[in-house]
């Protein structure tokens, strides 16, 4: 197999010092969805700031295309990677518009992505949806043809028919090439979409493999929720 995209290698990290993940090992492939899994508290937020640079590590290594050191979160972007946080990534004060504008990547690309963004394009993103401020905030990143791509509880208070819409984008970007890292609290849906998962319990790795395999072992990963 070649070598992955993203890969954390024992890698620990938490806040003042103190571990809320440790010895995590994980890897994300150009062409795949890779979920990662937990129950609220296990890590799954911490583990992908670390993998983005948000936050710094305590341990281990985190590599980015093939890079031990890829330096802090503005230059893992500079070098290809999008991140999608939980909380809405778009300026609420500029239009749809303008929030295009102020991505990498062109607006009609973003667009095509996301037709329905089209007829708000001069509406103040603070007056959209809340299911289209995430679209907003995906197609300006899908449009820069990030070649990772981690996303974090997309689906937080969104209606199920805009959950999907979003996970269909990712997987279109994975079957592009990208490397697609998802965290999702919604572990059915998350399977949906993934080839390979990762479950997290209490800052450490509980189970893995392909989907398949864990969709196997369900009354494991139920136990790892409880």
């Amino acid at each position: 197999m070649t070598e992955a995209a993203l890969q954390a290698i024992g890698m620990s990290a938490g806040y003042h010092g103190v571990a809320a993940v440790s010895e995590i090992d994980l890897e994300v492939h150009a062409g795949e969805v890779v979920a990662l899994l937990g129950p609220n508290g296990a890590g799954k937020t911490t583990t992908i700031r670390a993998c983005a640079g948000q936050i710094g590590l305590l341990g281990g290594n985190v590599r980015l295309n093939g890079s031990e050191r890829p330096g802090p979160l503005f230059k893992r972007i500079r070098g290809g990677m999008g991140l999608l946080t939980e909380s809405r990534c778009v300026f609420m004060g500029l239009t749809v518009r303008e929030n295009l504008r102020l991505g990498r990547g062109p607006m009609d690309d973003a667009l095509a992505h996301f037709p329905e963004l089209e007829r708000r394009l001069d509406v103040r993103a603070g007056l959209i949806s809340g299911g289209e401020q995430q679209m907003l905030a995906l197609a300006r990143i899908l449009a820069a043809r990030p070649n990772v791509l981690i996303a974090d509880e997309l689906s937080l208070g969104l209606a199920p028919l805009i959950v999907r819409r979003l996970l269909d984008a990712l997987t279109a970007a994975a079957v592009d090439g990208a490397a697609v890292l998802i965290v999702e609290q919604q572990t059915r849906l998350a399977l949906e979409s993934a080839q390979r998962a990762y479950v997290l319990r209490r800052g450490k790795m509980a189970l893995s493999g392909p989907v398949a395999e864990l969709r196997a072992q369900s009354a494991a990963v139920a136990e790892l929720y409880l």
